[in-house]
């Protein structure tokens, strides 16, 4: 997969990286981060759990939890998931061929404070769905060498596990009912 070649500088060498290898670490990556790992036992960015990533970690949240801010002016999981289902669709469409960032308009992506039930089941399909089109899209024919896209597909990965952190804090934070508030063990320590 992976074809060393040699650079001007002694001892220096460069490996060249097919557009297949490439591509199955994206998918891997874009899998473990979306779905979890494959493996707990060998992750790469989420946890050692099994259905630790965005998608599964979405399922675990009632409609209304999803629809809660953490705190006055923040946004909620479902608007944090409405931002990720946006940018994947944008990302496909890209795959595609279409210009689709063109007249993108990012603050229309975090407009979903707030779900229903039904409206939460149709945004954990849709992520889904447009998840594995992305990855079926990889596996066209893509214009590797256009560094904008490059690095486009490449981002997806870290937007992913920033926003897949963003939501197990804000989860966790709506759970224990501390957000906002001192650890009491901490209060006078230092």
């Amino acid at each position: 997969m992976i074809a060393e070649e040699s650079q001007p500088r002694e001892g220096l060498k460069v490996a060249s990286i097919t557009a297949d290898a490439l591509t199955e670490a994206l998918r891997v990556l874009l899998e473990e981060v979306y779905v979890g790992p494959p493996d707990p036992k060998a992750t790469w960015v989420t946890t050692n759990a099994l259905n630790s990533g965005v998608i599964r970690t979405l399922e675990s949240i009632p409609f209304n939890l999803a629809s809660q801010p953490p705190g006055p002016g923040m946004n909620t999981i479902a608007a944090h998931a409405a931002h990720l289902l946006f940018s994947l669709r944008l990302a496909w469409r890209s795959m595609k061929g279409e210009d689709a960032y063109a007249n993108v308009n990012w603050s229309e992506s975090w407009r979903i404070p707030a779900v229903d039930e039904e409206s939460w089941q149709e945004f954990k399909n849709s992520l889904r769905c447009v998840h594995a089109d992305l990855l079926a899209a990889l596996r066209g024919n893509l214009p590797w060498d256009d560094g904008d896209f490059l690095k486009g597909v490449i981002s997806l990965v870290g937007h992913g596990a920033y926003h897949l952190g963003a939501i197990r804090q804000i989860q966790r934070e709506l759970t224990s009912g501390q957000f906002g508030r001192p650890d009491p063990e901490t209060i006078g320590a230092g």
